[in-house]
């Protein structure tokens, strides 16, 4: 069987949004060239042609933002789609609203503002899943609930069918957990806080499951600290994390390396495994990362590997925002 049809014959529904999708989606930020975050570029083409086989490959969902790239993202994205003669059957796009990165704004007419620039450069009137993006560092969890907050362009959104669901992603646990308890949203994002050395995310992945959302976890490279073995100065999730991250990081390649499992491989499906997870986000900044992402998925790992990697997390930590 092929490993479109695999992935095909294994959808899972995104909680009460009803939208179904593969056990991995491909997000898009490497797409608008953020060598700042990165530290390399993305070409115009190359991300194009990841669009390009983000919509045509075995993995159903593509994730993008108004803010990555300043909007490259979703320009190429676009490109894509128009190449493509439109989204293909069974594909989903998700992007997210974003703050005004000149004044810093976050309410309902920037949200509005914000959709409107998304959907100019994907070339779509509707968006199946619509983000709340990042609110931390801008607003509020109480301003975004506000007569004119954000919360209320993307209710507005969504119930006059521009946005199929709403979703929040973001990053800090304890703050994504306040979103999640006002009941507004059908989904919700979370990156970093689910790897093989990060567990924050486990109480918000419970709220979020007794209220039937979907669940999406991002980044379960860990910023690229969990794709191979450790190098001097690797960072985990971007300088966010703790060293102890990147330590326990070592211990488990070193573990790993033993029983002959690439690190990738662990990281991917420790988040694909876990039940309260509906969808894996990777980032793809060219057309190879999404065909080795399911080579990744079909690597053997033994009951008695999880149980030491399990050992081998560390106990606690710590984030700056959390």
């Amino acid at each position: 069987m092929s490993a479109e049809a695999t992935q095909a014959s294994s959808l899972r529904r995104l909680g009460r949004s009803g939208l179904l999708t593969t056990p991995v989606g491909i997000g898009g930020s490497p797409l608008g060239g953020m060598k700042g975050l990165y530290g390399h570029d993305t070409s115009h083409e190359d991300g194009v042609a990841t669009a390009v086989r983000a919509l045509t490959g075995p993995f159903t969902l593509l994730d993008t933002s108004n803010a990555y790239g300043n909007g490259r993202s979703e320009q190429r994205i676009g490109e894509a789609i128009r190449d493509l003669g439109g989204v293909p059957d069974g594909h989903l796009i998700a992007t997210k609203v974003d703050a005004d990165p000149t004044s810093g704004a976050f309410d309902r007419d920037r949200v509005l503002r914000s959709f409107e620039e998304s959907t100019e450069r994907l070339g779509l009137d509707r968006i199946d899943l619509l983000h709340l993006h990042d609110p931390e560092g801008h607003i509020s969890v109480d301003e975004a609930l506000g007569r004119n907050g954000a919360i209320r362009g993307l209710l507005e959104l969504r119930d006059a069918g521009l946005a199929g669901s709403i979703g929040i992603a973001g990053g800090a646990a304890a703050e994504m957990t306040r979103y999640v308890e006002t009941d507004h949203f059908d989904v919700v994002l979370t990156h970093n806080r689910w790897t093989l050395v990060d567990r924050t995310a486990d109480e918000l992945l419970d709220r979020a499951r007794t209220r039937n959302m979907g669940v999406i976890n991002a980044a379960p490279f860990g910023g690229g600290a969990l794709a191979r073995r450790p190098r001097p100065g690797d960072r985990y999730a971007y300088g966010l994390g703790t060293a102890e991250q990147v330590n326990a990081a070592e211990r488990i390649a070193t573990f790993l390396s033993t029983v002959g499992i690439p690190i990738a491989a662990a990281a991917l499906q420790f988040s694909v495994r876990e039940s309260r997870i509906d969808t894996t986000l990777i980032g793809a900044s060219n057309p190879g990362r999404i065909d080795e992402a399911q080579r990744l998925l079909d690597v053997n790992i033994p009951d008695e590997v999880w149980a030491e990697l399990d050992e081998l997390t560390p106990a606690r930590t710590h984030w700056i925002n959390d």
